[in-house]
């Protein structure tokens, strides 16, 4: 995008808008010098009356013109030449770039490149934590105190924008990205969640315990898409359990809605159904596959299989498969590889990307999608000013491919390469033409999280059948869609 012609458009829309304002205001006298001798029934000057009026306003337009003209003039240098102060929040997004030893360094430097390249923009910048960032995200913006730009996901921008805080990106080429991750990004089809960095969850094996066990040559890994079935699965779950019985071949977690995209997609691909249409206007998941996915998650839990997760969170599970007390995780990514640098370097675990088990003979991902947004608080330029720090971020030849990289994830564009020969690296990458459609920003997608974790627990439990529990999640989930409109 270039940036120039953010601020070109922000400055003919304000042009635009004064003509219009002008034309309306000139229309309206001629219309008001009509009215009174209409009431007065005076028709016998009517031609003479509206072929004056006609000369009237002929004379005021030209009149007025070269006015309205130095004035256009005087907004367009105004927007343009003016120094603009802009605040960016910034969660610790950029944690991989190896000349900086914290997020706060990169963002820093960050912003002095852009500053150098653009003098008249100055970037206030303050760091906030995923903690409690959103909660002083959402507090600033009913104070009309928020940021002009935060770096974030789907779920939060996409309903700042349904709220009509921020401000669209209508230069983007959206012909770069697929349907799933423009979806993500936009709604009233407008873009207000400018792509920065994409990448699938997936299951993970530690490759140190199945060659311990002999069982490495049961996984997938030699088959197209390293795709694999239910049946194919299941053996392998059994055969790790029969070869060392402390061990949890995988822990299927319910419990908190941390890390619940995990479950929510093994539970899906199984046999090929999904948490809503492909339109996310409902949720689907109890058709006759989600059913059938969760008859075989309630045996294979009951088999042990699955581990204890009914009392275990996301954290429990990914601690479980960093210290080797079992063989699998269902929620894994580039980043959570990054936070177990240290395990792997300790020789403790070989993290083997794998896809969910699926009988349709592709598994659809859920997906991480970050990217920028920008708010508009009622300043055409601090919008521009805005919208040119985000294409820097995103698009500049040197800090663009530097920012993406620094998060860890994979574009959305879907150039690839970006982090060498390493085949993990390279299949992840892959993956990116797999995603599942994003519901996470549907209608009340809050309220229905707690929702999910209730259903499959009631399952595992054996409180209901799965055909039942399905059924009151879906009916549930759909009615927060429509007490969230």
């Amino acid at each position: 995008m270039e940036t120039v012609s953010i601020r070109k458009k922000v400055n003919e829309t304000i042009i635009i808008q004064n003509s219009k304002r002008a034309f309306k205001c000139s229309l309206a006298t001629i219309i008001g010098m009509c009215c009174p001798f209409n009431l007065l029934g005076i028709s016998s000057i009517d031609i003479t009356y509206k072929f004056s009026l006609i000369w009237l306003f002929l004379v005021l337009f030209f009149a007025v013109r070269p006015a309205l003209k130095r004035t256009e003039i005087k907004i367009f240098l105004k927007v343009n030449n003016q120094k603009v102060t802009i605040k960016y929040w910034s969660f610790p997004n950029f944690t991989s770039d190896s000349e900086f030893k914290t997020p706060e360094e990169y963002d820093k430097a960050l912003i002095k490149a852009f500053e150098e390249k653009n003098p008249n923009i100055k970037v206030e910048y303050q760091k906030i934590e995923f903690t409690d960032g959103p909660a002083k995200i959402e507090t600033a913006i009913q104070a009309k105190s928020n940021p002009d730009v935060v770096i974030d996901a789907p779920g939060r921008i996409i309903a700042w924008a349904k709220n009509g805080v921020l401000a669209p990106f209508n230069d983007i080429d959206t012909s770069k990205y697929s349907k799933e991750i423009l979806s993500a990004s936009s709604f009233d089809n407008k873009v207000y969640l400018y792509p920065l960095g994409t990448a699938p969850f997936v299951m993970a094996v530690n490759k140190k315990l199945t060659d311990k066990m002999g069982i490495t040559d049961l996984l997938p890994l030699n088959k197209p898409g390293r795709n694999w079935t239910v049946e194919e699965f299941e053996k392998f779950l059994k055969a790790a359990k029969a070869k060392d019985p402390s061990v949890d071949p995988v822990l299927f977690y319910t419990k908190s809605q941390a890390g619940d995209q995990g479950p929510r997609a093994f539970v899906s691909n199984l046999y090929n159904s999904w948490i809503t249409d492909e339109g996310i206007t409902k949720y689907t998941i109890n058709d006759e596959n989600g059913v059938k996915s969760l008859t075989w998650i309630k045996k294979a839990y009951d088999e042990g299989l699955l581990g204890k997760g009914v009392s275990a969170e996301a954290k429990d599970a990914l601690e479980a498969f960093r210290t080797g007390k079992s063989v699998m995780t269902i929620l894994y990514s580039p980043g959570l590889k990054g936070q177990d640098k240290e395990a792997i370097e300790k020789g403790d675990v070989e993290p083997i990307y794998l896809p969910f088990p699926n009988e349709s003979g592709q598994a659809k991902f859920e997906f991480l999608l970050a990217g920028a947004a920008v708010f508009d608080n009622g300043d055409p330029a601090k919008v521009a000013a805005a919208q040119k720090f985000v294409d820097f971020i995103v698009n500049d030849p040197v800090w663009g491919e530097r920012s993406l990289k620094a998060t860890n994830n994979f574009s959305p564009t879907g150039k690839t390469g970006l982090y060498g020969d390493d085949a993990e690296i390279k299949y992840l990458e892959s993956l990116v033409g797999f995603y599942g459609p994003y519901y996470n920003t549907i209608d009340g997608f809050i309220q229905m999280r707690p929702l999910w974790f209730n259903m499959v627990q009631s399952i595992l439990n054996g409180q209901v059948q799965p055909k039942e529990g399905l059924d009151k999640f879906v009916t549930d989930a759909n009615k927060t869609i429509q007490d969230a409109k």
